[in-house]
């Protein structure tokens, strides 16, 4: 009996021994400092968008190099931590630009001036291509323009007195009679031109070449026997001019733009024809300006 309880006794003292040197294994908690980086979105690539003007501030004092960007009026600062700058050619289609515009004007003729007619006025369509070449602004250009010269008068030598009165005779030798003149026609012109950009105007100056076709009208022989000035006989009167011109337009959006010009241009023959090719020339010195206004659209 007193030995069962003294095993109980034993056993109770040696749990509880070993209860108290149980050791319980501890959990470690691992904290990592993660940094997380903001990433910004363009919708749109930098080389789409238009900008007036881009700065580069390089590093200085320790500061980060910038970009600054002009737009609109409005002026954004990026700083950058490394900026590298690579040269890079435009594509060719962007370095050529294409258009179209409409002209309105009025010129002076010296010889429309011994007809007591000071000025005419023109209305005309154009189109135009233009590359910039060595500058971005820089460019020349060409085109294609077409004026509609209004009618001022019309010029009848039967009344009046002029330079052109008189008796005429075509290759063959038939004799024709000066009868009268409109200087209502077409002016087909073809400009070269050389253009500088500052800021939104485009100043330019160029050379150009000018026909310009009239009405006139001469009295001559029908053909039949016995010759005599029988008939009155159409003929279109032509002239070809060479000159220079100079121009300042100003952009008023990305597109469209209106200008400014002045053209100065020399004839030193009158060419005249009719409808069945009986043609002659006459040596006749003309002298022309032109003022006129534009308004031209760049595709």
């Amino acid at each position: 009996m007193f030995k069962n309880k003294f095993l109980w006794f034993l056993l109770f003292i040696g749990f509880l021994g070993f209860s108290q040197n149980k050791k319980v294994a501890d959990t470690i908690y691992v904290y990592e400092d993660v940094i997380v980086h903001d990433t910004i979105f363009i919708d749109k690539p930098l080389d789409k968008i238009k900008f007036d003007k881009i700065e580069i501030t390089p590093e200085k004092n320790g500061n980060k190099p910038t970009l600054t960007f002009f737009q609109n009026d409005k002026k954004t600062i990026i700083p950058v931590d490394s900026l590298i700058v690579l040269p890079k050619r435009k594509p060719f289609p962007k370095n050529w630009g294409f258009g179209a515009k409409l002209i309105a004007g009025f010129s002076s003729n010296s010889m429309f001036k011994e007809f007591n007619a000071k000025f005419q006025m023109n209305f005309g369509l154009g189109v135009f291509v233009k590359k910039t070449l060595f500058h971005p602004n820089f460019a020349i250009g060409t085109g294609f323009e077409t004026f509609l010269s209004i009618s001022t008068f019309n010029f009848d030598a039967t009344q009046n007195n002029s330079s052109l009165n008189g008796y005429y005779f075509t290759p063959d030798g038939n004799p024709k009679l000066f009868n009268s003149l409109t200087n209502k026609g077409f002016q087909y012109q073809i400009p070269i031109q050389f253009y500088w950009k500052i800021k939104k105007y485009t100043p330019s100056i160029g050379v150009f070449g000018n026909i310009s076709n009239y009405k006139s009208t001469f009295i001559g022989s029908s053909g039949s026997l016995p010759l005599t000035f029988d008939e009155t006989q159409t003929y279109t009167a032509k002239s070809l001019y060479f000159g220079y011109l100079v121009q300042l337009d100003y952009q008023l959006t990305r597109k469209w733009s209106v200008g400014i010009n002045y053209s100065n241009a020399n004839a030193k023959n009158l060419i005249f024809k009719n409808s069945s090719n009986d043609t002659f020339a006459i040596s006749k010195k003309i002298n022309q300006n032109n003022f006129g206004i534009s308004l031209a659209y760049q595709f």
